[in-house]
């Protein structure tokens, strides 16, 4: 038989239950509040009294020695211009220092700190009076006489008010510490009163909660089981609906529940494994579908709308949105039965072939980009549009999505820079040998100890036949494989990035070493390569302006040499950096001339002084009608550009002889000198200038 009580809602039951705990609350709550008033008053006492003078002492205590701190550095600084910015920050911890002490005295108004307050404010106006005396001194009598009189005066009053802060601030955490003692007596009284009461609530509360689980807990535990089983995806199972307490209210939520789960599972799916603007499949499912594939083989198609970019930029995002669902109306036209189309990201596709081919990853190519070449018309713009593709295969290029995908995006970019359209993924058979693969691992240990060191090969003035400039060359003295040639590691270094890490320490170097010449009496204009990550990364520049002023060196000591392809990834903002490079006074050439696609475009648009004929071009110039043409015009050209030609890669007599009579300015190369360590090159450069007559061929003289 059912007793009265359960037959009533659980609201009432709960009532009647939660109503007799709260009686027995009530009785700890009074209890409790008589207790913890006293508590409360010690404790406000405590913290804003004790704690509060504790706390202005030591920050008091902080900014005098923060003052202190700045005057140390201001004793440091020889230069006034450079004491200017210390004044304010110091002028500030004694403003702040002497806030913290009125507070002290103010918080200290209605106790018997009387004596100490006043002798620390006594110690305090000292302290101003010598720190003032101080600073005037180091205006009026220079930073030594101001510090012996800091050391002798200042810095002992300084001591002295520290001492008394320290002093006050130990007595009140002292005291603080038997207020501590004696309140935590009061709470365990506190404490052991309201354990009886709550320990009796507790009892109480179990018994209710005997007699109400059985008519709550059961129906409840029902529907935790059936939401179980909706979260398994079991639908069908039946739920009790007959109950007309709160637990059948909760049931009929239950069952509305699910079938609205249902529904949404089915839309969650949809966008879990389709693009919801193009509706083709997306990323997650390219890579199962992938997955699914078992002893295949075939290739990956990666392709990027050319100027899609452009497009969404200026006609707007909703355009942009319209043109990547006609694009995708138009890949799905290509496609065979069994391939897999999905869009990966922004403008970005991916086509899976499976049992596919060269030939026939080409063939797909170049129907994708046929079909992209049509005409489309959104919203009355005609809108004429290409692609870009790279195609890497599987197993050859990998066996994994993640390398496929990297190898495609690799070549997808070469038929970028290439404008070539369809690019394939070239696979490293030119594999990597271990020994590079090693040193690789090894470069990051060798920037921190230091292997890395600086060669200079000189540059000869053809018309002084004095040498004038150099080239820092990057060297690596590896402990144990000895001097590793540049090649064997700076390819490596650009392809990891490492050579952001490399290129700062080189200039940095460099700038060193060039105005330690200069305060030798040897004045040289020192030349050094920035590759595509140099020239892009903001952050050098900066370092290189930064190094140049501290070392107080001319920016025209430095020249900086560029390569065609390290302006061809992103010309806007590499020449947005040379313009600053050149806006500074540091000299740009151009290296390697000759040997790209675009010199004379360069030549006409970027800010450089110098230009460095390739030493294809200066090999056998003397002997070879086609390289001298062409080395002569060039000459020509730059004297009407108002540049400087540098020929590289002299190594006989009779090229340097060549090239001094036919325009040329300067030269480097064996025929003049080999690359050599700073201390060499320093001495070897004395000699050289020295001698009255000075061959230019030093591996016939006495400067080999």
């Amino acid at each position: 038989m059912r007793a009265p009580l359960l037959d009533t809602s659980i609201r009432t039951r709960l009532t009647l239950a939660i109503g007799l705990l709260l009686a027995l609350l009530i009785v700890v709550a009074a209890l409790s509040f008589r207790g913890f008033q006293a508590l409360s008053h010690s404790a406000h006492d405590l913290v804003d009294g004790k704690a509060r003078l504790a706390f202005l002492a030591d920050r008091a205590n902080q900014h005098a020695q923060t003052a202190a701190n700045h005057l140390l550095r201001l004793l440091l600084k020889p230069e006034r211009d450079a004491r200017v910015p210390l004044y304010a920050a110091m002028d500030e911890a004694l403003n702040a220092g002497d806030r913290a002490l009125m507070q002290l005295e103010k918080a200290s108004a209605e106790r018997e700190l009387a004596g100490d307050i006043g002798n620390i404010r006594q110690l305090r106006n000292r302290y101003g009076e010598l720190f003032q005396e101080t600073v005037e001194q180091i205006e009026l009598s220079g930073p030594q006489s101001a510090k012996r009189h800091f050391e002798a005066q200042t810095e002992p009053a300084l001591k002295a008010l520290l001492s008394a802060t320290d002093r006050l601030a130990t007595e009140q955490q002292d005291a603080m510490q038997a207020d501590v003692v004696r309140l935590t007596a009061d709470a365990a009284n506190a404490q052991q009163q309201i354990t009886v009461i709550a320990l009796l609530a507790i009892v109480v509360g179990a018994l209710l909660a005997g007699l109400i689980a059985r008519s709550i807990v059961n129906p409840v535990n029902e529907a935790a089981d059936i939401a179980k089983s909706i979260a398994g995806g079991d639908y069908r199972r039946e739920i009790p609906l007959g109950r007309r307490d709160e637990i059948g209210s909760m049931l009929h939520a239950l069952s509305t529940m699910r079938e609205q789960i249902a529904q949404r599972e089915a839309h969650i799916s949809r966008i879990a494994y389709f693009d919801e603007l193009t509706k083709l499949p997306n990323r997650t499912r390219f890579f199962e579908d992938f997955a699914k594939l078992e002893n295949t083989t075939g290739a990956i198609l990666l392709l990027d709308v050319d100027r899609f970019s452009a497009i969404n930029k200026a006609l707007g995002h909703s355009i942009g949105d319209s043109l990547l669902r006609g694009v995708a109306d138009r890949l799905r036209s290509v496609l065979g039965e069994h391939d897999v189309l999905a869009r990966l990201w922004g403008d970005e596709f991916a086509l899976l072939l499976s049992n596919a081919d060269r030939a026939t990853a080409l063939n797909a190519g170049e129907r994708i980009r046929t079909v992209l070449r049509a005409p489309i018309t959104i919203a009355d713009q005609r809108l004429d549009l290409d692609a870009s593709i790279g195609i890497a295969f599987f197993p050859g290029d990998g066996l994994n999505l993640t390398e496929l995908f990297r190898r495609a995006d690799t070549a997808l970019r070469t038929a970028k820079r290439r404008h070539s359209g369809v690019a394939l993924a070239v696979h490293e058979v030119e594999e990597t040998a271990p020994e590079q693969l090693s040193l690789i691992g090894e470069m990051r240990e060798a920037l921190a100890d230091a292997q890395f060191v600086v060669f200079y090969q000189p540059k000869m003035d053809l018309r002084t036949r004095r040498i004038t400039g150099a080239e820092a060359l990057i060297r690596w003295r590896h402990p144990v494989r000895g001097l590793v040639p540049p090649g064997k590691f700076i390819p490596f270094a650009e392809q990891t990035g490492f050579i952001r890490e490399i290129t700062p320490w080189l200039l940095e170097n460099v700038i060193c070493e060039i105005a330690q010449w200069v305060r030798q009496g040897l004045e040289l204009v020192v030349s050094a390569n920035l590759s595509t990550h140099d020239l892009l990364n903001a952050e050098l520049i900066k370092l290189v302006v930064s190094v140049l002023q501290k070392e107080q060196l001319a920016s025209s000591a430095l020249c900086l040499e560029i390569t065609e392809s390290a302006l061809m990834d992103e010309p806007e903002r590499a020449l947005q950096h040379l313009d600053q490079l050149a806006a500074r006074g540091i000299k740009l050439a151009i290296d390697d001339y000759g040997s790209g696609q675009a010199s004379l475009a360069y030549l006409k648009d970027l800010p450089v002084h110098e230009l460095k004929i390739d030493r294809v071009f200066v090999t056998d110039v003397d002997t070879t009608p086609k390289n001298a043409a062409i080395v002569r015009s060039t000459a020509l050209l730059c004297r009407e550009l108002d540049l400087i030609v540098v020929a590289e890669g002299a190594e006989r007599a009779e090229e340097i002889e060549w090239l001094a009579n036919n325009g040329c300015d300067l030269v480097q190369g064996y025929g003049v000198a080999k690359p050599m360590p700073a201390e060499e090159f320093v001495s070897w450069v004395r000699r050289f200038n020295d001698l009255e007559s000075p061959s230019p061929y030093p591996s016939g003289n006495t400067h080999a």
